[in-house]
């Protein structure tokens, strides 16, 4: 095969793999580590770490406090 076909072989190929795939469909193809976790107290412990340490207020629907954590 010459350096031609071979490009052309490989176009078609990467282009073959490419496909729309419906939303009711895409459930079956979505990587289970991508799922939240249902780890509900790690996730607020996170969160309260999160808002010490970026002096965050009002970005998750709390009232705004100090930024130490020391009152929540």
């Amino acid at each position: 095969m010459t350096f031609r076909a071979w490009v052309i072989a490989l176009c078609l190929a990467v282009l073959g793999a490419c496909r729309v795939v419906p939303k009711n469909r895409r459930q079956h193809l979505a990587d289970p580590t991508m799922a939240p976790d249902e780890d509900v107290l790690r996730d607020k412990a996170h969160a309260k770490v999160h808002l010490a340490r970026e002096g965050a207020a009002g970005g998750d629907g709390e009232p705004a406090g100090g930024g130490c954590g020391c009152s929540n």
